[in-house]
């Protein structure tokens, strides 16, 4: 149990550059995903660990694969196509505040490059060009997907195939 408030007190401390992901629905009971978004490097932590080290599992990602799996983590029940598009096609650093900032005018702005890349979607597919114009989001999954396989995860293209969520590669629910 103090190594699971150590673990939140380093993620306080971590000058907002290390994030918590419970995804208690995805991975196994007393485990939880922590992001550094500073050195792009993603860790399975283990929350309730009596060991020295929480640190279960850590892998390296890039840029790319970053930017798809924050919004994924954010969230993971149902992330839409023009989130994930928005978040390869804006700044990385207004990516971060849009997501994490307490500041609302980074959070408006945020949205409204959402807003504008649901728009860029929408004439898209009135105009037939919606694969085309999602191919960097395809790719960018493609490439990102077996970097979560290790982490017990998956990302999945929801019924309606307008937005992605993660799923448990070892929990069916």
């Amino acid at each position: 149990m103090e190594i699971a408030m150590g673990v939140q007190q380093m993620v306080a401390l971590g000058d907002d550059d290390l994030r918590l992901f419970p995804l208690t629905e995805f991975l196994p009971v007393g485990q939880a995903l922590s992001v550094n978004t500073t050195y792009l490097i993603v860790s399975l932590v283990s929350t309730d660990s009596v060991s020295s080290n929480p640190i279960l599992l850590e892998r390296p990602v890039t840029e790319t694969s970053m930017r798809l799996l924050l919004p994924l983590l954010e969230s993971p029940y149902y992330c839409p196509q023009e989130v994930l598009r928005a978040s390869l096609f804006c700044s990385y650093k207004g990516l971060l505040a849009g997501l994490f900032s307490p500041d609302s005018a980074a959070r408006e702005e945020w949205q409204m490059i959402v807003a504008e890349q649901r728009l860029l979607l929408q004439q898209a597919q009135k105009q037939g060009t919606w694969k085309k114009d999602l191919k960097p989001v395809y790719n960018a999954l493609s490439r990102l997907r077996p970097k979560l396989h290790p982490f017990g995860l998956e990302i999945a293209i929801s019924s309606s195939y307008s937005a992605y969520r993660l799923v448990s590669l070892h929990f069916p629910r």
